[in-house]
Order: structure tokens, then sequence, then C-alpha cells
């Protein structure tokens, strides 16, 4: 008769073979031999092999028991083990299908792990949906809801796995004593603002570091928990290894925390050339023009995970022109809203109200939408020169004046480090810029020439990115086509902060 080191041994067999905390419960002898007197001593043979580390005897053994006694199905749990532990989950899959509707933890934890082995995810996800509230230990509740949950996102069954996971945190069977394993669970099925419970009762047992403070981080981010997402990315910054800290990951971690805390910011400019700001939406006349204005933002409530609302004034005025007014004549303010919907594109929606402040300017309401993309654009410590490309579109229309302007404008060059701190860059390339202005007689122009900038970012420290710059660029736009726009120099200066 077996011994009671038969169902110990089974249960460590198997919570190695099925790679999860003591998913499967210990298989117990049965107490009286069976009718069978063969089959009970080809089980007998099983279980001493299976102590031996010999599975593959094991395996020949148990197979005999169970055509033996097919019913028995402690006998079929250890061939699926022997099997599992020589290495053959298929074979370990098809001793459980006659058992399939078990209502057995047992049966159902072992199906699972054998059909995601062989990738059977469909009757994985099935058998972990199962085998899951049947477990009888906290512990191996939660290992099977996570492992469905697994399941779940790798078939693309996202919503699914998280409302699967939401489901198990309300009733309490997650995250368990493994708040780390839900955290990235969570994260896996974009239930963030999970994940920063799970990572947060983590970090209070014991504080995360490197990597794993980082992941928390971004996943406070995209919850929202902007303060928390500093706190980890700081967390994160300081205890990553040596080896991993390179000065482009620091780069890196630094914007992310300088774009977070960045709630109030500007620029000034000083243009010059032909048609110098349409960007700005000042109307100016189309010969040579040098203008100058700025901005002031501040956000309202917080980063949003890179959707922010902002609100500003602006004002522009003209300096120089070949016509009409300037100076303060020409001042034009704005005050409005502005706001970025998409996370990962940089869409802004602007509205505002245009305020004359001075003769020439107008009152009007303005609805404004701009694009950009920016390849290259930021600072760079693992290359000393790399291709640089950006594209910007901007289009406004005037409630009452009933006039739309559009603006498109893009370059292509490359960026080289110009200075010991790198800080310094310089930039070299072309571009090509329309405008249309739907006041005009010729509505459409057309130029395009050499670029040439510099830039300089300030401010930053040990962590933090620099977050203001002045950049200085020049070129020469020869007109494309007949139209409004004439050839010319022209060169902009602009502080950001």
């Amino acid at each position: 008769m077996p011994t009671v080191k038969h169902s110990f041994l089974m249960a460590s067999v198997a919570a190695v073979a099925l790679g999860a905390p003591a998913v499967a419960s210990a298989q117990t002898a049965p107490a009286e031999a069976p009718a069978q007197p063969s089959g009970y001593a080809d089980a007998e043979a099983a279980y001493q092999a299976m102590a031996a580390n010999r599975y593959a005897e094991a395996a020949v053994a148990a197979a005999r028991a169970v055509e033996a006694a097919p019913d028995n199905l402690d006998w079929r749990l250890l061939l699926s083990d022997a099997r599992t532990a020589a290495g053959n989950p298929a074979g370990a899959l098809a001793a459980l299908q006659p058992a399939a509707g078990a209502w057995d933890h047992r049966v159902q934890s072992r199906r699972a792990e054998a059909a995601k082995a062989v990738g059977d995810l469909n009757q994985a996800a099935e058998a972990y949906a199962l085998a899951a509230p049947l477990a009888p230990t906290a512990e191996q509740r939660a290992y099977l809801t996570r492992s469905h949950v697994q399941i779940l996102v790798q078939q693309g069954r996202r919503r699914e796995a998280g409302q699967t996971l939401r489901a198990a945190y309300d009733v309490g069977a997650l995250p368990a004593d493994a708040p780390l394993d839900f955290a990235y669970a969570a994260v896996s099925t974009g239930q963030d603002q999970l994940a920063v419970r799970g990572f947060a009762q983590a970090d209070a047992t014991t504080p995360l570091q490197g990597a794993q403070a980082l992941d928390a981080a971004y996943a406070a981010r995209r919850a929202g928990a902007d303060r928390t997402a500093v706190e980890w990315l700081e967390q994160g910054a300081r205890t990553l290894p040596p080896e991993q800290m390179t000065p482009q990951r620091r780069h890196e971690i630094g914007r992310e925390l300088q774009t977070i805390e960045h709630r109030v910011g500007g620029s000034v400019s000083v243009l010059t050339g032909p048609a110098a700001v349409s960007s700005a939406l000042v109307s100016s006349p189309d010969e040579s023009t040098t203008q100058a204005g700025g901005e002031v933002w501040t956000r309202i409530g917080g980063d949003n995970n890179g959707r922010p609302v902002q609100a500003f004034v602006r004002a522009y005025q003209t300096l120089d022109s070949d016509t009409g007014q300037t100076g303060g004549e020409s001042a034009q303010g704005w005050v409005g809203v502005r706001w970025k919907p998409l996370t990962e594109t940089n869409l802004v929606l602007e509205a505002s109200r245009m305020i004359a402040l001075g003769d020439a300017a107008r009152d009007d309401t303005a609805l404004r939408a701009a694009w950009s993309s920016d390849v290259g654009g930021d600072l760079r410590y693992d290359r000393d020169s790399w291709p640089s490309a950006r594209v910007y579109v901007d289009a406004v229309r005037l409630l009452e004046d009933e006039q739309t302007y559009a603006v498109a404008d893009a370059s292509i060059g490359w960026t080289w480090v110009a200075s010991e701190d790198r800080k310094t860059q310089l930039t070299a390339g072309a571009g090509v810029r329309a405008d249309y202005d739907s006041a005009r007689a010729e509505t459409l122009s057309v130029a395009a020439g050499p670029r040439l900038s510099v830039r300089r970012w300030l401010g930053g420290d040990d962590l933090r990115a620099p977050g203001s710059y002045v950049d200085l660029s020049v070129g020469y736009d020869f007109a494309l086509r007949d139209g409004p726009r004439e050839d010319g120099f022209v060169a902009a200066i602009t502080f950001g902060f």
C-alpha cells in the first residue's frame, strides 16, 4: 500500500512541474488495494519511480495503472504529473481529457498549465477560470486568477482580462500575498489604478527598487497620480543599477519628471521675414515684417497622462514692416484655454478670445487646432549626432470675421552636439512652408529653403531634464509658386520656459 510520503511527494512534484505556488493538491494513494491488483502494482511502481526522479519510467507505469482503472482519478493525476515532469505537456493534457469536466481544482489547475504549455490558450483560459474558485488556499486562488488574466491578455481579450481582475479584486481574491504580481497583472490589462494600489502595497512592505519603481511610476502617471509618479520616478532613478542608469536613460527619466512637474510655462519670440508670424495668427502684410510677442500658460489640474488642459494669455505686435501698422497700434492679445486630448499624439485644440490691444488689431473669437510631430528634437546622450525632422500644422477659424488661417511647416535635417556639456545643439537642414489665408486674393503661398538653428538647453538638475531653452534659427525662403509670398531671409529667436 502507498505510504503517506506519496501524498507529500506528489504535491511537491506537481507544484514544481506546474510552475505554481503549490497549486496542485497532494495526491493520496488508495487506502485499500483496488480490484485490479496489476493496476495497483503499476501505480505503486509509478510512485516509487517519481520519488527517484525517474519520470519517464513513472509515466509508463502510471499509464498502465490508468488503463487498468480508468476511473481512478488519483492515478490519472499521477500520470499527468509524471508526463509533465518528463517534459511531455501534451501527454499530460491528454491524460486529463477524460476528466476535463471534473469540478476538481487538482484536475483543472493541471489541465490549465498543460494547455498553456502546448499553446492551447482557449482550453487554458477555461481551465484556469474553473480552477481558481475551487482552490483551497488564498495563495492558490490568487495564482490561478492571475494566470487566467495572463492567458486572456495573450488572447487579445484585454477588456475581459481587466473585468476578471477587477472582479477578483472586489471580492478579495486579489492581490492576496503577492501585490507586486497583482500590480503587473493590472498593468497588462490597462487597470492602472489597481496597479498603483498593488505597487503601493508592495512598496509598503519592501520599497520598490530600480525598474520596479519606474514601472510603478509609469502606471501612476497613466492613472493620473502625478505626485506618486514623481516619488517613484525619483526612487527608481536613485536605485537603478549603475549599469542600467546610462546618461540617456537618466535623461529619459528626467524628461518624465520635468514634464509632469511643468505646471507653468511660456515663450517669448522675435521673428522676421516674409509673413513672419502667420503661426501666431497676427494679421500682417505679405511683405517682410519683424514681430515680437509671447505667451504665458498655466496648467489646470494635473498632467492627466499627457492630456493637460492649459489656460493662457498671448500677445504679439509688429515691430517693423514695409507697409502697415507697427508698434502699439498693431498689438494683438488673446485669452483662452487649450486641451491636448490624446496622450501619444501632439494634437492641441484651442478656444480663445482675441482682444484688440491696438487700433489696428481686432476683437474676435478664435477656434484653433494644431498638430505636430518631432523626431530628434530633444537632448541625446547616446549619440553625438542624429537625424531630426519636424512637421507642424496649425489652423484657426475666426468666427465673427468668418476668416480662416492655416500654416503647414515641415523640416528635415541633422543635429550635432555642440558643447562639452551636451546642452547645445546645432541643426542644419531644409524646410518647406505653406500659408493659407481665406481673406487674401491669392489664398495660398508656398516657400522652401535652407535652415540652420542653434539651441541651448537651460535648467535641470541631477535628475530632472532641462526644461527651458534659447533657440536661434535662420534661413532663406524661395517662393515655389506665384502668390503673395516673396523670397526672403527668415530668422527667429525664441526663449521657452
